[in-house]
């Protein structure tokens, strides 16, 4: 019994054995096959991506100076005689025209002072006629006398006394008359400072600063108003040698200022420096702008941004200026050539706005616009057009 207890025991335990192999045969199997299926390789499809063709195209090289936008003049009008001020007939930021009284100051005592030199010189007037008469008077006596003396009816001694009487005479008369340009000088300038009550504008202009007001005591070295003239405005700018061609007598540039962005402006080229300064190695350039552009916001003393033109690329083979993309090496354009990526390097001291300059390109190239970011040098591209790219993102 023994024995055969034994052998049962055997037999069981193979059995066991026997299973605990087979399922351990069926896992190393799925092991097995799992791994075989690890190494199907995984199919990547090439990034798609949107090209255009390479185009040539015209580049500008410009350098960009700053300068102050001024006035054609400025010109602070003080009154020439101080006193109260009765009347100023001007507004800030409104035009005046040359000549215009734009304030008057009270009289005091000046209006008296040309009632007197008026006065003295009817008076001095008066007296130079009277001199006239007695001249005339000692004209006709001192006549008389010679013609008495020819007859030897007169004695000498008389005729020397009707010619000095004469003489006499006329010297009064001649002083008369200078009294007379005097008393015409004090007058004048009598007028002349009464009318230093009314204060003129000097030039046509715009008031841009009001420094008095109607009651206040005006004195002469304290300006009332200031004018600008605005009928043209200036923009002075340093230029270096390089560029002195484009900024020759009557060429035109563009400029701009921060208070306006987005916009630009013309100036032209009024008077070049023919010297350097010591400092800056660089040309003193006087540029002339309309006074118009006032109404569209460029005002006196704003800074302007002047771009000139320093030289001319033509028919550069370019790429578009989304096409350009910041790799971790440096810039970089990308074309597809035969199915496959090829960067390029792009001339990045020839850009504009629209465009920059890539001149290993090649006349049939097509330049990536889209899809450039996923791009390595050699990899495999797809192109697809634009169109049908929107619509397969669309359909996802």
């Amino acid at each position: 019994m023994k024995i055969v207890k034994r052998i049962i025991a055997v037999v069981v335990a193979l059995a066991v054995l026997g299973g605990i192999g087979m399922l351990i045969m069926k896992r190393a199997s799925k092991v097995m096959e799992t791994r075989e299926g690890y190494k199907t390789p995984v199919v990547v499809p090439p990034p798609a991506v949107t090209t255009t063709p390479v185009a040539p195209h015209d580049f500008i090289t410009t350098i960009d100076v700053s300068g102050e936008v001024r006035p054609l003049r400025v010109v602070q009008v003080f009154p020439k005689v101080g006193g109260r001020i009765e009347s100023l007939n001007v507004e800030l930021g409104k035009p005046v025209l040359k000549g215009t009284i734009i304030a008057t100051i009270e009289e005091n005592d000046l209006g008296f002072r040309e009632k007197q030199g008026e006065a003295g010189q009817r008076a001095a007037s008066a007296q130079v006629r009277a001199a006239q008469v007695q001249y005339e008077n000692a004209r006709i006596e001192a006549n008389r006398a010679e013609e008495l003396f020819k007859a030897n009816a007169l004695p000498e001694a008389d005729l020397t006394r009707a010619r000095g009487a004469r003489n006499a005479a006329e010297a009064a008369w001649r002083a008369a008359q200078a009294q007379v340009d005097v008393a015409k000088a004090g007058s004048d300038l009598a007028k002349e400072a009464k009318s230093w009550t009314e204060v003129e504008a000097p030039i046509d202009g715009v008031v841009t600063k009001k420094m008095a007001e109607v009651g206040a005591v005006a004195g002469t070295q304290q300006p009332m108003v200031e004018l600008q003239d605005q009928s043209a405005l200036q923009i002075f700018v340093d230029v270096p040698p390089a560029a002195l061609d484009a900024v020759a007598v009557g060429k035109t540039v563009t400029f701009r200022v921060d208070e306006r962005p987005g916009k630009t402006w013309t100036a032209t080229v009024k008077a070049t420096g023919k010297s350097l300064d010591p400092m800056t190695r660089r040309v003193h350039v006087e540029l002339e702008v309309p006074g118009s552009v006032v109404d569209d916001g460029v005002l006196p003393m704003m800074l302007a941004t002047v771009q000139i033109e320093a030289g001319r690329s033509e028919a550069v083979l370019s790429a578009p200026a989304r096409a350009l993309i910041q790799l971790s090496d440096g810039p970089a354009v990308f074309v597809v050539r035969g199915g496959k990526a090829v960067r390029l390097v792009p001339d990045m001291t020839r850009r504009d706005a629209t465009h920059i300059a890539v001149p290993t390109a090649k006349p049939d190239d097509m330049i990536v616009t889209e899809g450039q970011d996923a791009l390595k040098d050699g990899a495999d591209a797809k192109v697809v057009e634009a169109e049908k790219k929107a619509t397969t993102t669309e359909g996802k």
